[in-house]
């Protein structure tokens, strides 16, 4: 059985109590290396660490650029930010940018051991969800079906709501599609990557999403990767390629104000445009349990109010009546 390694640490602040502080901490459980510049710490990112500790504010480079070049160099290093500076836009920039977490000096040695522990269990996570997504990729290219089915099992397994609302948004997007002109061979393709938008949540933690309470920063960052991790099992489905902007983009917003990319307004493909109201409307008129439903007509109300900033103006306008529609019948089959 191969031996797990110690976890390898930077400590990166040009304070030298800083750096001596946090060593005689971590130096118990983890192999510590310390720099007092940022630079010095790039330059010996080749004895590949599993965690930094930086500070936001130095001399030379400041926290959040260090954060950057770290991440765009090895992206699977988490990396915990060290204020003096208690700063709310700094400290959401940072998790934004990809760290783990911030703390605020004065420091704990409890603070400091705990934030560690979880930040390299994220980075264990990481690396497994990392060889998943590359074994469920073969997976997919081998065995399209059985694999896909087995997938939704297994997210139905972690989050009972979303095999349920996979399959309603699946066929709304038909029944609304060919109401609006969709050719029949496109819509084929966009109900099977419907079906799977959600996929990529067999790689969010199930205490994410199962969590009643309201999410943090640093788990709704986790949960934004979700598309991206769902497009990553699917890209090599090359007869999706046509529907997969759904699985990738049906979090973007018209405003430009979405994930995982930001795009705006046309920039974003016409299938997601059009299945991201599909998608909300699903949502707002289901129960969850951190939510009531909407009744459908408040559910389009909320729709028409979210015109050119949620959603496409032009698609809301072709989109609403067909919802009205299916909501004066009662039932999709109506539509």
């Amino acid at each position: 059985m191969k031996e797990k390694k110690t976890p390898r640490v930077f400590v990166v602040d040009d304070e030298r109590s800083v750096q001596l502080s946090l060593k005689m901490i971590l130096k118990g459980k983890y192999e510590v290396f310390t720099f007092d510049r940022p630079e010095k710490a790039l330059l010996e990112l080749s004895l590949e660490p599993d965690l930094i500790f930086t500070d936001i504010r130095m001399f030379s480079m400041n926290g959040i650029e260090f954060l950057e070049k770290v991440k765009r160099k090895k992206p699977d290093v988490e990396v915990i930010v060290i204020t003096a500076y208690p700063d709310f836009s700094s400290s959401i920039k940072a998790l934004r940018l990809g760290a783990f977490d911030y703390i605020v000096k004065p420091f704990g040695k409890e603070q400091v051991l705990n934030a560690a522990e979880k930040a390299l269990q994220k980075r264990d996570f990481f690396i497994e969800n990392t060889k998943m997504i590359q074994d469920l990729q073969k997976a997919v290219e081998l065995n399209y079906e059985a694999t896909t089915k087995a997938l939704v099992l297994a997210v139905d397994a972690k989050d009972s709501y979303t095999a349920e609302h996979s399959r309603r948004t699946s066929e709304l997007l038909v029944k609304v599609g060919r109401r609006i002109g969709i050719q029949e061979e496109k819509l084929i393709t966009y109900k099977r990557t419907a079906e799977l938008h959600d996929i990529g949540k067999i790689g969010i933690e199930e205490s994410i999403l199962r969590k009643k309470e309201p999410l943090s920063p640093s788990e709704f960052e986790r949960m934004k990767q979700h598309p991206t991790i769902g497009y990553q099992i699917l890209r090599p489905t090359t007869f999706l390629k046509e529907g997969l902007s759904i699985v990738l983009y049906h979090h973007e917003r018209f405003d430009g104000r979405g994930y995982p990319e930001g795009l705006k307004a046309k920039k974003i493909p016409l299938p997601a445009r059009l299945f991201a109201i599909i998608d909300a409307y699903d949502a707002m008129t289901t129960e969850r349990c951190y939510r009531k439903k909407l009744s459908p007509l408040d559910a389009i109300d909320e729709i028409i109010k979210a015109k050119g900033k949620q959603f496409d103006p032009e698609i809301v306008d072709l989109v609403v009546p067909h919802l009205l529609k299916f909501e004066k019948n009662g039932s999709l089959y109506n539509l």
